[in-house]
């Protein structure tokens, strides 16, 4: 079964960190700007499970021309210090017909956000720079095993660093609700 595991960290400065992965990655960084709708039912049953049924566009910037739509499924996380949990992914030609045929099964989009992200290869592992509305940059290590997760944040000088294990929707509705804004929705501002 495919699991994702992950480390993920809080940047305090972004451009450092660039400037760490160009001299440390075998391949470019690329930055794509995602549009992530997480879907379930009117119970929240997904939710309630720990589950989650995302759709995912990213796009080329700055031009925002739609680059891949992707269909994730994650299962509800393992306890551990690391984030690991079943993962599936599949890449569809386009959003629309995925989420009519979402709705149509009674799904509907229960919580939307925007991510701007930088890729880097290092090692086995990818290693992400995530600017997020309202919540600022993050770096995600994801690996093979916990091993090579934990090795790679070691590298980049996150030894010590605390891991959050909190997934951006949850941070992202905790930290909208304390604003007393739509917890449904975190988006940049236009």
């Amino acid at each position: 079964m495919p699991e994702e595991i992950e480390a993920k960290v809080r940047i305090g400065d972004p451009e450092a960190f660039r400037r760490r992965m160009a001299d440390r990655a075998r391949s470019a960084g690329e930055t794509v700007f995602e549009v992530n709708r997480l879907f379930d039912d009117a119970a929240a049953s997904l939710r309630g499970r720990g589950s989650a049924l995302r759709v995912r566009e990213e796009f080329r910037l700055p031009d925002r021309v739609r680059l891949r739509t992707i269909l994730t499924f994650k299962g509800p996380p393992a306890a551990g210090p690391m984030k690991r949990r079943p993962e599936f992914e599949l890449q569809v030609e386009a959003a629309e017909p995925l989420v009519a045929i979402l709705e149509a099964l009674g799904l509907s989009e229960a919580f939307r956000y925007e991510k701007r992200r930088t890729t880097w290869h290092v090692g086995r592992c990818e290693v992400t720079l995530d600017e997020l509305p309202h919540l600022g940059w993050f770096a995600e290590i994801e690996g093979p095993s916990e091993e090579a997760v934990l090795a790679e944040l070691a590298d980049l000088g996150f030894a010590d660093a605390p891991l959050i294990r909190a997934s951006y929707i949850r941070l992202l509705r905790e930290h909208l609700k304390s604003l007393g804004r739509d917890p449904t929705r975190a988006v940049f501002e236009e």
